[in-house]
């Protein structure tokens, strides 16, 4: 691939580590709102939800996780399993489940100024290559 290529690959990959700092948060509150999970658990859905594109190492989740708690958006509690050691699953707090609710609702529902920019941006860059693509 080009030296261009190359920088091209660099800035997506750039993007998508900015993306998922911001984004890995509410990811979590998310899944956690809708059922319990433990760390790994967490890192293995997102991988594989994003087919691969997002990746993150479990200390990660795990370092994530105790700053939630900490901060009283969830709680752990710890249990058996038939292999291996007994697991922490966590899960959202009333407070953590508020926060999701009010991001969900700020920044990707259908009246949400956020979304309709982004939406409405994406609309014009879907035109813009649709129609560069047929004129080159």
């Amino acid at each position: 691939m080009s030296n261009g290529g190359n920088q091209v690959e660099a800035v997506i990959d750039r993007m998508l580590s900015e993306w998922k700092r911001g984004m890995l948060t509410y990811w979590v509150l998310g899944q956690l709102t809708i059922q319990p999970n433990y760390g790994l658990e967490l890192k293995n859905k997102l991988e594989q939800q994003t087919q691969g594109k997002m990746t993150v190492r479990a200390s990660s989740i795990y370092q994530l996780l105790r700053r939630l708690e900490k901060r009283g958006l969830v709680e752990s509690h710890w249990e058996q399993t038939t292999h291996g050691p007994p697991r922490a699953y966590y899960e959202t707090t009333d407070a953590g489940s508020e926060v999701v609710r009010c991001y969900l609702e700020e920044v990707f529902s259908p009246g949400s100024p956020i979304a309709s920019a982004m939406g409405e941006l994406t609309g014009q860059l879907f035109q813009y290559f649709q129609k560069n693509k047929n004129s080159s």
